[in-house]
């Protein structure tokens, strides 16, 4: 796999849905404490519950967005890119279950995914995703730069070890 921003962006997309229900929980928690004005007992004033509301909206919104820049790429790959990249990074198959799924040869998987990738980084790149732009915008993320983070020091870097 590509150590770059986009594949980030592709092995995200797969824990998205999961990040999502932690801001949703996050902001309802906040937005219950407003009754009976617990956060007041606790020392947060109403101007720092309403902060941590927006923090986590937009957050939220973040997260929404690279939600539809990947399936928006994804969507213009050909199926077949689009059906191995989504094995492999979403579905987290090995390699040699697409070989055996698909009865090809294992060196033709190696080949394919990494043209897909290649397919998926350009149509990102097209659409003006680019590595410095993933940077600028995510690269600061709590949720997301972990990803990029662990991507960028595993030596051997596989999707099913997130």
């Amino acid at each position: 796999m590509n150590k770059n921003w986009s594949n980030t962006a592709l092995v995200a997309y797969s824990l998205l849905p999961k990040i999502v229900r932690e801001l949703n929980f996050g902001v309802k928690t906040r937005i219950n404490s407003t009754f009976q004005s617990r956060h007041l007992r606790i020392g947060i004033s109403n101007e720092q519950l309403i902060n941590q509301i927006l923090e986590l909206t937009e957050e939220k919104r973040k997260i929404v967005n690279l939600r539809y820049i990947v399936q928006q790429a994804l969507d213009r790959l050909s199926a077949t890119d689009r059906d191995i990249l989504i094995a492999r990074t979403i579905d987290k198959k090995t390699y040699q279950a697409i070989s055996n799924e698909n009865d090809i040869a294992l060196r033709t998987v190696f080949r394919r995914v990494s043209n897909a990738e290649a397919a998926y980084e350009k149509t990102l790149r097209v659409a003006g995703y680019t590595e410095e732009w993933f940077e600028r915008e995510y690269g600061n993320d709590k949720y997301i730069a972990p990803i990029h983070e662990r991507i960028m020091k595993d030596k051997y870097f596989v999707a099913k070890n997130l």
